[in-house]
């Protein structure tokens, strides 16, 4: 096989690589589970058909070097040509996303592994990270890396992302309150208390399987939950365990449209779910 030709499919296969793992890490939801289970499976054969090419190509750019110390050594002496760290970079992502495609398949059957998974997940994140932040240097030179630690101080002198989340949190609750005053012209304003008891009250006309929100947050929402009917695990719902809950309008409504059904039986109105963020971000 030619040069030319490896390096075309390995272009491929960066591209199946990154697309499958893109989408398997943005649909880790339960209304896109099934569409992150394929995309699990995908970033899993992409790594078999990786392993399987490097076995069967002695040389070019298919092969897989192996990573060794005595390379790291040469380089330290001033020998030059193919750097030696790339062997190490690509078995570490070859490794982590291999690890993370398997324990997420194991945790299709068993629940208990979702969380070594979820771990996994974003160690393969910071390794694809350096990946790319090394082979940009290793290429673009001193300076691309000039320009990075610009971008970097720059964005030093930006707002937190705790201010940043709280504000998006606040104008939330501004719409929601502007929607409860077109219904009240009374209101006065959200309530943790109500919050409260919207959180810990036990419906009768939703799911069977959801008859509060306790059932799935539990009773302390500053707790990890787990899904009643899919068994997944959920983030903490509280603001103070988890600063980016209610921060993406869509996001909010999304799973208020949702859970409001399955627990009530109906659609939330705006002063219940302003209550219901109050509530949270005071816990």
């Amino acid at each position: 096989m030619s040069p030319r030709l490896q390096s075309g499919l390995l272009k491929l296969w960066h591209a199946w690589m990154a697309g499958a793992f893109l989408v398997a890490y943005a649909t880790a939801d339960d209304d896109t589970y099934a569409m992150h289970l394929f995309a699990g499976y995908a970033v899993l054969a992409a790594v078999a058909a990786r392993l399987l090419a490097g076995l069967a190509v002695r040389s070019g750019p298919l092969a897989l070097t192996r990573p060794s110390l005595s390379s790291l050594l040469a380089l330290r002496a001033g020998r030059r040509g193919r750097h030696p760290l790339l062997a190490w970079f690509a078995a570490a992502l070859l490794a982590a996303i291999g690890l993370a495609a398997v324990t997420g398949a194991l945790a299709d059957g068993a629940t208990w592994m979702e969380d070594p998974h979820e771990a996994v997940s974003e160690l393969s994140l910071w390794v694809i990270f350096g990946h790319v932040a090394f082979v940009v240097f290793l290429y673009g030179g001193k300076r691309l890396l000039a320009r990075a630690v610009a971008a970097a101080a720059l964005l030093a002198l930006l707002p937190s992302p705790g201010f940043a989340a709280d504000a998006r949190r606040d104008a939330i609750l501004a719409d929601y309150a502007a929607g409860a005053r077109k219904v009240d012209a009374a209101f006065a304003g959200f309530d943790a208390g109500r919050g409260e008891t919207l959180f810990r009250t036990r419906w009768a006309k939703g799911d069977e399987r959801t008859p509060s929100c306790t059932a799935c947050h539990t009773d302390d929402p500053r707790n990890p939950g787990r899904n009643a009917k899919t068994g997944r695990a959920i983030d903490p719902v509280a603001v103070s365990a988890n600063p980016k809950r209610f921060t993406d309008p869509g996001e909010v409504e999304k799973q208020f449209g949702r859970d409001c059904k399955n627990v009530l039986g109906r659609d939330c109105t705006a002063l219940e779910k302003g209550d219901y963020i109050t509530f949270m971000a005071g816990r």
